[in-house]
């Protein structure tokens, strides 16, 4: 399996969201995850693409460059 090469990831503020679901149905890759202590990303798959963030309405998401 290749790896996957992104410039950016999402990160979630937990304190900030307000779980929603709104990341997690607008997922192309399907990489969300709502639990009960928030938001979780599976960064093996995530392509870094900010429809999360995009779609988030109180802007918990934030893209953070790779390093």
């Amino acid at each position: 399996m290749s790896q996957i090469v992104r410039a950016f990831q999402p990160e979630v503020d937990q304190n900030t969201c307000i779980k929603c679901g709104n990341c997690q149905t607008y997922c192309p890759e399907g990489t969300v995850m709502l639990t009960e202590e928030g938001v979780v990303f599976d960064y093996r798959y995530c392509k870094g693409c900010g429809v999360c963030a995009n779609e988030c309405p109180v802007k918990a998401i934030k893209m953070r460059r790779e390093e």
